[in-house]
């Protein structure tokens, strides 16, 4: 009996033991990851990119976009246009997320669904992008080289991905200045050259 005791004892101190250096594990794993939460979400709600923005890549898509700095994202495109078919189309508003990859630049994801006039969904689209902030925080610049579109159909099945779009610009917008005319000169510079009246276009 006395040994049964001894030897229950032992196990028990053992499975203590045990716990406790679990406990002790765990605990140093939950501070490791608190402290690296906050190290992530520091560097996050300083990054250039966080705030509001008037960006596009032609003068008919100018729309602002925010970065929070909880790594959400969201911005504004057209809301309804025209299909290959010529039947209105009806978009969601886009939302995403972001992450820093360096001290100016973010990786970006956002999405939409498109809809047709009966609000049945009729397909997806992600993109993937990557803009840098300007040295004075002002302005960025997705260069669109690594910029990835896919579309989905209905069922979420890939159905096209296209790669390297037209630069995007964006303007920090501020109390008093949106930034329309900043960007959209920022657009025109990038823009292809119109051909003066009178001359053949190839």
């Amino acid at each position: 009996m006395t040994s049964s005791r001894t030897n229950d004892s032992i196990s028990r101190r053992t499975a203590l033991t045990g716990l406790g250096a679990t406990g002790l594990g765990l605990a140093f794993a939950a501070t490791t990851l608190h402290t690296a939460a906050q190290a992530a979400s520091t560097e996050m709600a300083n990054h250039p990119m966080i705030g509001s923005w008037m960006a596009g890549n032609i003068p008919n898509d100018i729309t602002p976009a925010h970065f929070d700095a909880d790594g959400s994202m969201a911005t504004q495109g057209s809301l309804i246009a025209t299909g290959p078919d010529g039947a209105l189309i009806y978009y969601d508003p886009a939302i995403g997320v972001w992450e820093p990859v360096s001290a100016r630049g973010i990786s970006i994801t956002f999405t939409w669904a498109s809809r047709d006039a009966t609000g049945a969904v009729i397909g997806y689209t992600t993109v993937d992008g990557y803009p840098i902030a300007s040295e004075d925080g002002m302005s960025f610049v997705d260069d669109g080289t690594k910029v990835v579109i896919t579309l989905r159909d209905p069922a979420g099945a890939v159905t096209q991905v296209i790669k390297t779009v037209p630069p995007v610009f964006g303007v920090r917008m501020t109390p008093g200045k949106p930034g329309y005319e900043e960007v959209h000169a920022m657009v025109a510079a990038h823009l292809p050259a119109t051909p003066e009246a009178g001359t053949p276009t190839p």
